[in-house]
């Protein structure tokens, strides 16, 4: 699944791409900004609104020499098309549902293009695990494999792990390494503690 633009798996091409910034933009712009947000040509985001306003899902008033398009979030595909919008937030929530099961985890972050929201549709889902101990155990060698599993079956991609120790987590930060500047300058968090934990091993 392309985490950046999801609804372009499910409709893919320039209608897609007008879509998800319809479906992203909460005031009206004229076609000209719409096509520019949506990278397509002009003249394709006109053709593309012409159509959807036709079926209403697309509001269109004349403002002087420009029209100005916004998405009719009344209309019954109005919440679906902006639920796709959000898909990239949903994949958060269940990852922080996953992981609140875990009883040996310090802390956790998703990084890289999904947490950009860069990524393709071939893209992994980065995620840095940091245990309470030891990550040579079968209990977190489990969990791990199914945290893979989880999110390939959510969402298609494949999951990376970088998974430490608190104590070799906190060489990395003592090193400078770039992992950690990484996940400072983007990373999610995705359990309470993983905030307190950066800091306190800073």
């Amino acid at each position: 699944m392309d985490l950046s633009s999801p609804l372009s798996d499910i409709v893919p091409g320039a209608r897609g791409r007008v879509l998800a910034a319809l479906a992203q933009l909460e005031v009206p712009v004229t076609a000209r900004a719409l096509a520019r947000h949506a990278a397509v040509a002009p003249q394709t985001a006109v053709t593309v609104v012409n159509e959807l306003v036709d079926v209403g899902l697309v509001h269109a008033q004349h403002l002087g020499p420009a029209w100005l398009v916004t998405l009719n979030r009344t209309h019954l595909l109005a919440s679906p098309l902006v639920a796709l919008g959000r898909t990239r937030g949903r994949l958060i929530e269940m990852l922080t549902g996953e992981l609140a099961q875990w009883t040996d985890l310090a802390g956790a972050w998703l990084f890289g293009s999904a947490a950009r929201a860069t990524g393709g549709r071939h893209s992994d889902v980065d995620l840095l695990l940091v245990a309470e101990a030891n990550i040579e155990t079968e209990p977190w060698e489990a969990a791990a494999a199914r945290l893979v599993d989880q999110v390939h079956l959510w969402t298609g991609n494949q999951a990376q792990l970088v998974e430490h120790s608190r104590s070799s987590f906190a060489r990395l930060i003592r090193d400078g390494n770039a992992l950690v500047a990484a996940v400072r300058d983007e990373g999610i968090p995705l359990t309470p503690g993983t905030r307190s934990l950066l800091r306190r091993a800073g």
